[in-house]
């Protein structure tokens, strides 16, 4: 008997649990018509970007395509980010198969951690998708137009930062589907908190929405600013940057397996 708990106990034994649960929900979430929807959506917008240019109030073309191509990458992934973890959470919920993964000795925490960890790598791939196709976009009017937009690593970190953003979108609706009662109210929820979280820069000081400064601020990753200096920012803004995501994702993700854990099927 304590050869069997020691197989189920320790780092190596939830990290194993985590990863099957991750997989699982990874190859759900590919599964689901939406990811492809908003792939599609997002390519057309990208790609049509061109037909646009006349909207760019005199805006260099280059730069145009570039915040143009990372807000819409920005924007679905948003989308996606709290759509895509209410269905994938509720889905299981539904079809009863979070029974079946709990009946085993997999913790609610882990079973959590692991739709997050699934959320999150299918978001680095549609984002990498996007992002892909926005590069090869750039890369062809560089060529017709015989100049250049911003260095590659610019650009990556550019999308690194779109990608930090989602997350942590995820993580907060995350945090209601483990008390909410219906995908609908989970959606509507994350986009709510999204929306306070992108009107964080402009909380006051004191007052009633003094409160919105404990909120994570989305605009310390504005993947347009990054664009409009050209230059890569120094380590130790990157670290901090990294370091302030980890530290809410890991909040809303310990609130969020707190509730799962106490909430009655």
């Amino acid at each position: 008997m304590p050869m069997a708990d020691s197989r189920h106990n320790g780092p190596a034994a939830s990290f194993r649990r985590i990863r099957l649960v991750v997989g699982h929900t990874l190859g759900a979430a590919l599964h689901l018509r939406l990811t492809v929807l908003l792939a599609f959506i997002g390519i057309g917008l990208i790609g049509g970007a061109r037909a646009l240019r006349d909207f760019n109030f005199g805006t260099a073309e280059l730069k145009f395509l570039g915040d143009f191509g990372l807000g819409v990458v920005g924007f679905l992934g948003a989308l996606l980010a709290v759509l895509a973890p209410a269905h994938l959470f509720f889905d299981g919920i539904g079809s009863r198969s979070v029974y079946c993964v709990l009946a085993r000795p997999v913790r609610r925490w882990e079973y959590l951690l692991g739709i997050y960890a699934g959320v999150a790598a299918l978001l680095a791939g549609f984002v990498a998708v996007l992002a892909l196709v926005l590069a090869a976009i750039i890369a062809v009017r560089e060529a017709g137009l015989q100049a250049s937009f911003v260095p590659l690593p610019v650009f990556l970190q550019a999308c690194a930062l779109v990608w930090l953003k989602v997350t942590l979108i995820a993580a907060m609706t995350l945090l209601v589907c483990s008390y909410a009662g219906s995908a609908l109210f989970a959606s509507g929820a994350g986009l709510l908190l999204a929306l306070i979280a992108h009107l964080r820069p402009f909380a006051p000081d004191s007052g009633l929405l003094s409160w919105l400064r404990v909120w994570p601020n989305l605009g310390l990753f504005d993947a347009g600013a990054l664009l409009a200096t050209g230059q890569s920012p120094t380590g130790a803004w990157l670290a901090g940057v990294i370091i302030y995501w980890a530290a809410y994702a890991v909040f809303f993700t310990a609130l969020a397996s707190y509730a799962f854990k106490h909430r009655e099927f």
